[in-house]
Protein backbone atom coordinates (compact mmCIF):
# COMPACT_ATOMS: atom_id res chain seq x y z
CA UNK A 1 0.00 0.00 0.00
CA UNK A 2 1.64 3.47 -0.86
CA UNK A 3 1.61 6.11 1.61
CA UNK A 4 -0.49 9.35 0.32
CA UNK A 5 1.59 12.62 0.78
CA UNK A 6 0.00 15.42 2.23
CA UNK A 7 -1.07 18.48 -0.17
CA UNK A 8 -0.45 20.85 2.99
CA UNK A 9 2.07 21.00 6.05
CA UNK A 10 1.06 22.90 9.44
CA UNK A 11 3.65 25.47 10.40
CA UNK A 12 5.30 22.68 12.97
CA UNK A 13 5.47 20.10 10.10
CA UNK A 14 6.70 23.19 7.47
CA UNK A 15 9.13 24.30 10.26
CA UNK A 16 10.46 20.48 10.46
CA UNK A 17 11.08 19.83 6.73
CA UNK A 18 13.21 23.41 6.38
CA UNK A 19 14.92 22.29 9.59
CA UNK A 20 14.10 25.83 10.64
CA UNK A 21 12.24 27.34 13.98
CA UNK A 22 8.66 28.19 13.48
CA UNK A 23 9.68 31.53 14.69
CA UNK A 24 12.00 32.12 11.93
CA UNK A 25 9.33 30.60 9.32
CA UNK A 26 6.64 33.12 10.52
CA UNK A 27 9.49 35.67 9.75
CA UNK A 28 10.14 34.49 5.93
CA UNK A 29 5.70 34.40 5.56
CA UNK A 30 5.40 37.62 7.24
CA UNK A 31 8.16 39.21 4.69
CA UNK A 32 6.71 37.69 1.57
CA UNK A 33 9.76 35.24 1.05
CA UNK A 34 7.47 31.98 1.42
CA UNK A 35 3.97 30.99 0.23
CA UNK A 36 1.55 30.07 2.73
CA UNK A 37 -2.46 29.28 2.51
CA UNK A 38 -4.61 30.20 5.13
CA UNK A 39 -8.17 27.68 6.03
CA UNK A 40 -9.84 29.61 8.11
CA UNK A 41 -8.18 30.66 11.20
CA UNK A 42 -5.14 27.59 10.19
CA UNK A 43 -1.92 28.30 8.25
CA UNK A 44 -0.70 25.97 6.11
CA UNK A 45 2.17 25.43 3.70
CA UNK A 46 2.50 23.94 0.56
CA UNK A 47 5.46 21.12 0.08
CA UNK A 48 6.01 22.90 -3.59
CA UNK A 49 6.33 26.24 -2.33
CA UNK A 50 9.08 25.04 0.31
CA UNK A 51 10.83 23.48 -2.39
CA UNK A 52 10.59 26.83 -4.31
CA UNK A 53 11.91 28.44 -1.64
CA UNK A 54 15.07 26.41 -1.13
CA UNK A 55 15.51 26.68 -4.99
CA UNK A 56 15.57 30.53 -4.49
CA UNK A 57 17.81 30.74 -1.92
CA UNK A 58 20.25 28.49 -3.37
CA UNK A 59 20.53 30.56 -6.79
CA UNK A 60 20.61 33.85 -4.35
CA UNK A 61 23.75 32.02 -2.63
CA UNK A 62 25.41 30.93 -5.83
CA UNK A 63 25.36 34.63 -7.62
CA UNK A 64 27.19 35.84 -4.38
CA UNK A 65 29.41 33.35 -4.25
CA UNK A 66 29.93 33.85 -8.23
CA UNK A 67 30.34 37.41 -7.04
CA UNK A 68 32.77 36.71 -4.58
CA UNK A 69 34.81 34.70 -6.77
CA UNK A 70 35.28 36.89 -9.48
CA UNK A 71 36.01 40.14 -7.57
CA UNK A 72 39.18 41.88 -8.34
Amino acid sequence: MSKIEPLLLTPDEAAEVLRISKSYLYDLKSRGDISFIKIGTNLRFRPDDLSDFVASKAKHTERIMNRQKFTP
